[in-house]
């Protein structure tokens, strides 16, 4: 586990005295697992291919796709399918509409069916995990476009209904972290919908869907800099680091291991929980940086780290506060809510003239700052009207603070923990790892898609990210060529469009590089100029509260709009794609 900062002692002091009661009790010891579940081979590695079980899907998926080419009259054979992959870019609740929005109009397009592969990265990921708790989802997604939209029949804070048993259960668990509340967050408050499934369950599930893939980082080795480490992927069979070589079965992952060898068996993290971790952009500091008042206004590497903690206390208590009020029904206690929020920003936006006081003297203020806000929560506790709901405000209160004082998230147990590689670097040697949202490093899952293992042919990326326009394609490229995979050339003229983007760009590839094609959500086409492309980015900014109904359902036409306008260009690439596969394929057979 994370040790408690020394900076954040007088934090720990409260914490200390509260009654964590009934939330704080141990978890029992998991049994023994049996003989025939220790002879499994569970962890796999060094390997860069397929699992099995992913290979005997794509296998089956591939029946699907060359289906769906011959009703686009597109010419392709069993043995030279192309591998087609959709990426869903990072941005909130606005990449998680706005990606419905998108697969909605592939389907009537009968452009869904092309696809052997759906990558998610942060927001789109809410989605993911949405759409895949229907096995049948890609036949009629009506029925996930009405839960998105739909009325919130109880309120989380019912000790009767599931969020609050979840949270309540979940905090018992030795790895509980941040990410936990973050998921009860995204898939209650945001995806109107709490799945406990399992994403192992799919790994039985036929070939109707796409393979899906959750993309995360690890915390310390993207810390650290140590870039085949840094990537972890989330799939039905297995979840590790494709650059490593090193996996563990899903069902598995959050187990003890000790030298590659099973030694306790625990339950596998359900789908809130992996909601949480692979959508916790709060998770690193730097992703809050464009929120941060004037008197911070500094560079990240400048700012002190007493600031920095005292960031990410105030704004996770705000998004907390965000899903407090969404189960609070008292109108009294729902007024004094929003007044601790206008609290706890006055106290942010107080001026501290840091640039004239040592390091001692920052801390020294910043902490009382910090006390300031709990001592603004310890009085809205205590001043809410006694009832059931007073109860659960109280014991999460009493879970998540410790939490915030140690910045505690994705934390899992390391399957790799004392294995004999050379291979594993130092930033795996703990006995666990902290995953969390791989769109703090590119807001865009290509990694999982380059490369060998799934030899992906075409990439089909809408974009939805808030940061600079072509970014995640720079970022990606770089990586790319750090980890020496192939990737197609991005000329430099097409980056002067980022202000003001078309709405298609297609970069092809050439030999074994992926060719991608690359739609922003906002272009020259639904914005008159980059005023009106700001001004929409604004409006679905990320982290806000829940769009409306109606506000989703115009970012979904958005969207939808997007792959409508270039069904007929993106049915070319597919060709294109198809072409390229059955090319490489003749010339294997000239060279056997």
């Amino acid at each position: 586990m994370v040790s408690c900062r020394g900076r954040a002692v007088v934090l720990a002091c409260f914490v200390c005295v509260s009654l964590r009661g009934l939330l704080a009790q141990p978890v029992n010891a998991t049994a023994e697992p049996s003989p025939e579940t220790s002879a499994k081979q569970l962890v796999r590695g060094p390997s860069h291919a397929l699992s099995p079980g992913e290979a005997e899907f794509i296998r089956q998926r591939k029946e699907v796709v060359l289906a769906s080419l011959g009703r686009l009259n597109i010419s392709s054979t069993a043995d030279s399918v192309p591998h087609i992959a959709l990426l869903g870019s990072g941005g909130g609740q606005r990449a998680a509409v706005a990606l419905l929005g998108s697969l909605q109009q592939m389907g009537q397009d009968d452009l869904l069916d092309t696809l052997l592969y759906i990558g998610g990265v942060s927001g789109s990921t809410w989605t993911l995990a949405l759409l895949y708790s229907d096995p049948q989802w890609s036949v009629n997604m009506e029925p996930v476009f009405s839960r998105l939209g739909g009325h919130r029949e109880t309120t989380w804070l019912s000790l009767s209904t599931g969020p609050y048993r979840w949270l309540k259960t979940k905090s018992k668990d030795e790895d509980f972290s941040l990410s936990d509340i973050w998921g009860l967050l995204t898939s209650y408050l945001f995806m109107n919908h709490m799945d406990q499934r399992l994403l192992s369950d799919e790994a039985s599930r036929d070939n109707t869907n796409p393979y899906p893939v959750y993309s995360a980082i690890e915390k310390e080795c993207f810390n650290t800099n140590t870039t085949d480490a840094v990537w972890f992927e989330f799939t039905p069979h297995e979840a590790g680091f494709p650059e490593l070589g090193h996996f563990v079965s899903t069902a598995y992952l959050g187990s003890g291991f000790e030298g590659g060898e099973l030694k306790e068996q625990k339950p596998e993290m359900d789908m809130v929980q992996l909601q949480g971790i692979v959508g916790s952009a709060l998770a690193h500091e730097d992703s809050i940086a464009e929120m941060v008042p004037s008197w911070m206004n500094m560079s990240t590497a400048g700012r002190p780290t007493a600031v920095k903690d005292h960031l990410r206390i105030y704004f996770t208590l705000n998004i907390l506060l965000e899903l407090l009020k969404s189960g609070i029904k008292d109108v009294t206690d729902l007024a004094k809510v929003e007044e601790l929020q206008k609290r706890a920003s006055d106290i942010l936006l107080e001026e501290v003239p840091l640039h004239t006081m040592t390091k001692e003297e920052q801390v020294e203020e910043l902490q009382r700052k910090n006390l300031a806000l709990v001592a603004s929560v310890q009085t809205w506790v205590a001043e809410m009207n006694i009832g059931l709901q007073k109860n659960a405000v109280t014991e999460l209160m009493e879970v998540v603070l410790p939490l915030l004082i140690k910045w505690q998230w994705g934390t899992t147990e390391n399957f790799l923990y004392a294995v004999k590689d050379s291979e594993v670097p130092d930033c795996l040697q703990s006995r666990v790892l902290n995953l969390i949202d791989g769109g703090i490093a590119i807001n865009m899952p290509y990694e999982p898609f380059l490369g060998k293992k799934r030899d992906v042919d075409l990439l089909i990326a809408p974009e939805f990210s808030a940061g600079e326009m072509f970014e995640t394609l720079t970022l990606a490229r770089d990586y790319a060529a750090a980890v020496g995979k192939p990737f197609p050339v991005i000329h430099e003229q097409v980056l002067l469009d980022k202000d003001w983007p078309k709405d298609f760009y297609v970069f092809p590839g050439e030999n074994d590089q992926p060719t991608i094609i690359f739609m922003p959500l906002f272009n020259r086409i639904n914005c008159k100029d980059e005023a009106e492309v700001k001004a929409r980015m604004v409006e679905y900014s990320t982290f806000q509260r829940p769009f409306s109904p109606e506000k989703i359902a115009a970012l979904q036409e958005i969207a939808r709009d997007n792959m409508r306008n270039n069904k007929d260009a993106i049915v070319r690439e597919i060709q294109n794609a198809a072409t390229r596969r059955q090319g490489r394929r003749n010339v294997t057979d000239s060279a056997l």
